[in-house]
């Protein structure tokens, strides 16, 4: 009984490590758009490379090169939504 309690346990803390991703919001003037690749310029001067996906990202307004945008990036670089806001 203590066996199985404990395989509960260490899944449910294995689950619980893999269900929390880290979000960031980003944001800045993008300055370049390759591919699925935007980079933009922070407001501290920093580049920042994100992965926008063109069926998984959510986006709001008109994403080109020098548009003010704001976006929500996890982990990995990849943007959950990315919007135009204004500067």
């Amino acid at each position: 009984m203590k066996a199985k309690i404990m395989m509960i346990m260490a899944a449910l803390l294995v689950w619980t490590g893999v269900a929390v991703a880290s979000i960031a919001t980003v944001s800045g003037e993008i300055t370049e758009i390759k591919g699925e690749m935007v980079t933009l310029k922070t407001g501290d001067g920093a580049m920042k490379s994100i992965h926008v996906d063109p069926s998984a990202t959510k986006k709001e307004g008109m994403i080109k090169v020098g548009a003010h945008v704001s976006a929500e990036v996890n982990d990995k670089g990849h943007a959950e939504s990315i919007k135009v806001v204004k500067k």
